[in-house]
């Protein structure tokens, strides 16, 4: 499979504006990155712009999710964001993510971008947990034919290590995903 090479703004773009055949972009975005450097720096780049467009925008590395808190600390991070009051601190740690989502979806429909680094962290075991409860989140706020909301997953992968090896994997958390390389400064 070849990966196209996307910068920063086209992904953007591609992200806030769909095309017709942006749709698999819903899916999970993997993008190939030769260091935690350029992952920072992808991310500095994306994230004013889908801000910008009115999207939130939630930025973790895989490091902090592979954490037995890790679900936690994630679902505490995009309802600080929302702007939604919830119940007290100490219910946020019963909400899987999937009902942290739902709930911001049904005060203010919005979209949600996950901005996961260093993704290749987490596909083997307990990072695969992670990944599926990301999945059902995603699943949940995205198929929900009444939801205008959307709940997008952009995840950075740090060579050697190959995304397409992780979408194309029928077992899976993210099979079908797109995966993309980061387009070189010239």
């Amino acid at each position: 499979m070849r990966n196209p090479a996307v910068s920063a703004r086209q992904l953007a773009e591609q992200l806030l504006s769909p095309g017709p055949f942006d749709g698999g972009l819903a899916s999970g975005v993997f993008v190939q990155v030769r260091s935690n450097q350029e992952s920072i720096q992808f991310f500095c780049d994306l994230a004013p712009m889908l801000e910008a467009g009115g999207m939130h925008v939630v930025v973790i590395d895989a490091a902090n999710l592979a954490a037995e808190d890790g679900l936690t600390r994630l679902v505490k991070l995009i309802l600080a964001g929302s702007g939604i009051e919830f119940a007290p601190v100490s219910r946020l740690e019963e909400l899987t993510l999937a009902e942290a989502l739902e709930k911001i979806m049904r005060h203010r429909s919005r979209t949600i971008v996950l901005l996961l680094s260093g993704a290749q962290r987490l596909p083997a075991e307990p990072g695969e947990r992670v990944m599926k409860a990301i999945k059902a989140a995603r699943d949940c706020v995205n198929l929900e034919p009444a939801s205008t909301g959307r709940f997008l997953l952009v995840g950075t992968w740090i060579f050697p290590a190959h995304p397409s090896q992780y979408v194309e994997n029928s077992s899976s958390a993210f099979y079908g995903a797109t995966a993309v390389s980061l387009a070189r400064s010239r």
